[in-house]
């Protein structure tokens, strides 16, 4: 029995007396650790600058959509309200003279107007950017720096 109480104390490892196991922090070398958080350090500051670019484009997208919305109401209901004034203006003058031509001549001269209006929409729409523009630029330019710079070695 004297020989299994020395042999029990050996299996029993470092924690029966011997020295502690040694740490996560121990087993990596101060270099490695210092790179590993500046890198860290580095991929957090990108992503938050990222998320903030989108944060303010979305921000700029929302008030460009609510400015246009707020100027397309007030000229639709600017516009109905002077075509039926001025409409009803004209056929009153002109009913004992032209008759049914009296209608017809304000209703052609909106339709005009109205395509005139849409076609300068359509112009303004195309010349806008897309939505998020430089956000998608940016994280396009930081994918082929990081396959660039991680596929260099492979090849």
């Amino acid at each position: 029995m004297s020989e299994a109480g020395p042999a029990r104390a050996e299996s029993a490892g470092p924690s029966a007396g011997g020295t502690p196991p040694p740490s996560d922090d121990a087993s990596v070398p101060p270099g490695i650790r210092d790179l590993l958080g500046r890198l860290a350090a580095s991929l957090a500051s990108a992503v938050d600058t990222r998320v903030q670019l989108a944060a303010l484009e979305f921000a700029e997208e929302r008030d460009r959509a609510r400015d246009r919305l707020v100027l397309v109401l007030v000229a639709a209901i600017a516009a109905a309200l002077a075509l039926l004034g001025l409409n009803g203006v004209f056929v009153a003058l002109l009913w004992d003279r032209l008759g049914w031509v009296a209608l017809l001549l304000p209703t052609l001269l909106w339709i005009a107007v109205a395509a005139l209006a849409f076609r300068r929409l359509a112009i303004a729409s195309r010349r806008e950017q897309r939505p998020f523009a430089a956000t998608l630029a940016e994280f396009s330019r930081d994918r082929a720096f990081i396959v660039e710079r991680f596929t260099k070695g492979r090849r």
